[in-house]
């Protein structure tokens, strides 16, 4: 047996793409090729952590032809870099300047991938905002995808959504420096144990994820990154591109949920006609949009179910 089999999954590294260190988790297979890989796209936040237990019980149905790379985006999370220094990202980035570098992600797993004797399938995985990157990836490299997997796809008019008329104000530029400027302020005066109690205390996230939000991005660059994004995620995604699905749509398969405030269920009647070729699919799990934080099993349920449909002629 070798060693590789002995160590825990996922891999962890820091991983310089187009000028930019990213945060990495790596799922490979156990066998020498790959049938298919998987780019998972997180949402916002966005904390490849937070994706642990969804692609770590996928990836143990498929552990022997399925590779999954999940990266956290630009700013939004402190990491340890390879050399094992923790990497303080300062600088913000926009909405573009972050599609931009994941289509460069894209590229480079993408290009590494196309070395090997048989090229596996290359999939995206989005949830939430995630989905706009993919559907970004899938405008640029078309040819290069083969499935897009769209959970609880925000896609459209986020600002015009419950969740995004209840949180504009947070995103807006003098609010999200003060609320930035406030977390320093809360990790200069209170000892960690302290804030870890608060946050365990408001029962927003399961005790996990909680330490992860509170070790890896309650610090003020990366909270006023995560609402920069959020900004523009507010602005700038606007109508569907329904051109875009009408044409591409076949490569795409969508999930949405019955009560999710930020893609109401007439986001999903909508795409139904608009996306006849693709599969357009309301769940009917009781999955939360925020599957990350008590469904990530059930989701990946799902997951596999359609990665089953997807790979059941490669494996056979």
């Amino acid at each position: 047996m070798s060693f590789s089999n002995h160590v825990a999954l996922p891999l962890r590294t820091s991983w310089e793409v187009a000028g930019e260190l990213r945060e990495t988790l790596y799922w490979p297979c156990s066998s020498r090729q790959a049938h298919a890989v998987i780019l998972l796209l997180p949402g916002n936040p966005g904390l490849a952590d937070f994706y642990v237990d969804f692609c770590t019980a996928i990836h143990d149905e498929f552990i022997e032809h399925l590779d999954i790379v999940c990266v956290s985006h630009l700013g939004h999370t402190r990491f340890a870099d390879n050399r094992g220094l923790v990497y303080r990202n300062k600088k913000t980035y926009n909405l573009e300047s972050q599609v931009n570098n994941m289509v460069a992600v894209f590229d480079e797993i993408d290009k590494e991938y196309g070395r090997m004797e048989k090229k596996p399938k290359m999939f995206l995985c989005g949830h939430s905002v995630g989905c706009y990157f993919a559907q970004k990836i899938v405008e640029c490299r078309t040819n290069r995808i083969d499935r897009v997997f769209s959970l609880f796809p925000a896609i459209e008019s986020i600002g015009q959504t419950p969740r995004g008329r209840q949180l504009w104000f947070m995103f807006q530029p003098g609010v999200r420096h003060v609320l930035a400027g406030v977390v320093d302020m809360i990790r200069w005066l209170f000892p960690l144990r302290v804030i870890h109690a608060m946050a365990n205390g408001s029962k927003s996230l399961n005790a996990d994820n909680s330490h992860l939000v509170v070790d890896k991005m309650l610090h003020g660059p990366c909270v006023n990154s995560v609402l920069r994004m959020a900004a523009d995620e507010m602005r700038k995604i606007s109508s569907v591109n329904e051109e875009f699905y009408r044409k591409f749509g076949h490569k795409f398969v969508m999930y949405y949920g019955k009560n999710d405030n930020w893609v109401p269920i007439e986001c999903y009647h909508k795409m139904r006609q608009i996306n006849t070729k693709g599969k357009v699919i309301l769940c009917d799990n009781g999955i939360s949009h925020a599957f990350v934080t008590k469904y990530s099993e059930a989701m990946a349920l799902v997951m596999t179910e359609f990665l089953m449909e997807e790979l059941h002629c490669e494996l056979d």
